[in-house]
């Protein structure tokens, strides 16, 4: 059975990272506006990034649903913001200027945790990448490395594709920059494939979920997290008990993680199955394992 955009749009929890995938303006904005308005009523911060409606559209539609914008508007609770205004400042020549993005989302989290919001909700309608001939290959590495920012389930990100502007090819690989992709009619049982989540005792990530080619990307730049996650020499900790499958690139990740970080990784709760498929790819790979 399936449920409409906005149930779905529920089950999308701070520290997930989602890539919406649609063909339906009204879906669009069904999404936005659940979105938007669940996370008010939490008490979270909202920064809505829109290209296809305009702030005014997006403010009218939350209004119309029985959400008062006013006071959010005016305390900084809520900004909708044209997407271009904040993203055209990144394309230097045309290129995307990950570095200088990441920086800016980096200074949006810290910004809304000084301000004390539980949480912060952030909406990137992505059409206008289709109009200013963005590189896959930045875009992809700018989606996979914010994933970063989630680990510590303080932020919530929906990055809405229209399948209509990104052939299949192109939207394939957004996905698999990040964990999870939805769409509005998504299955009443749907939650994110793959969650990923910072833990402080002992210092290192637990993963929940799927690790397959659809988040790979993703899967990926979440394990470059670990860098520098060890205490005292000691190696982070991956919590594994969580994850209940992951393919053979997915492995191939999990051992390149290891002989990256100074002092390796510790696995914890990883199913037989992933131990045996570990073992072939530190076979093939000639790397080394901290049991």
């Amino acid at each position: 059975m399936t449920v409409t955009a906005s149930a779905v749009v529920d089950r999308v929890q701070l520290g997930d990272h989602v890539c919406w995938a649609h063909d339906d303006e009204r879906d669009a904005r069904d999404a936005v506006t659940r979105f938007t308005a669940t996370g008010l009523r939490l008490g979270h911060k909202v920064i809505c990034f829109t290209d296809t409606f305009t702030p005014v559209v997006v403010r009218a539609n939350l209004e119309d649903t029985g959400v008062p914008t006013q006071t959010a508007v005016a305390v900084g609770q809520l900004r909708i913001v044209p997407a271009m205004e904040s993203y055209v400042r990144h394309l230097p020549g045309g290129r995307l200027a990950i570095g200088a993005m990441l920086e800016s989302l980096a200074g949006e989290v810290a910004r809304a945790q000084r301000e004390g919001y539980p949480g912060l909700r952030l909406v990137g309608d992505m059409t206008w990448v289709a109009r200013t001939g963005t590189g896959l290959d930045d875009l992809t590495r700018y989606e996979a490395q914010a994933n970063r920012f989630f680990l510590d389930r303080r932020v919530a990100g929906m990055c809405l594709y229209d399948r209509r502007l990104f052939p299949p090819e192109r939207l394939r690989a957004v996905s698999a920059a990040h964990p999870a992709t939805i769409g509005p009619y998504a299955d009443r049982e749907w939650t994110p494939l793959l969650r990923a989540y910072r833990t402080a005792d002992p210092p290192g990530l637990r993963l929940v979920g799927e690790a397959d080619q659809s988040n790979r990307d993703a899967f990926a730049a979440v394990l470059e997290a670990l860098n520098g996650q060890g205490v005292a020499g000691r190696p982070a900790v991956l919590d594994l008990s969580g994850l209940s499958f992951a393919d053979v690139r997915a492995a191939t990740a999990l051992v390149r993680a290891d002989r990256a970080a100074a002092a390796g990784l510790r696995l914890v709760g990883c199913r037989p199955a992933l131990i045996r498929l570990l073992g072939l790819v530190r076979e093939s790979e000639s790397a080394g394992w901290t049991a």
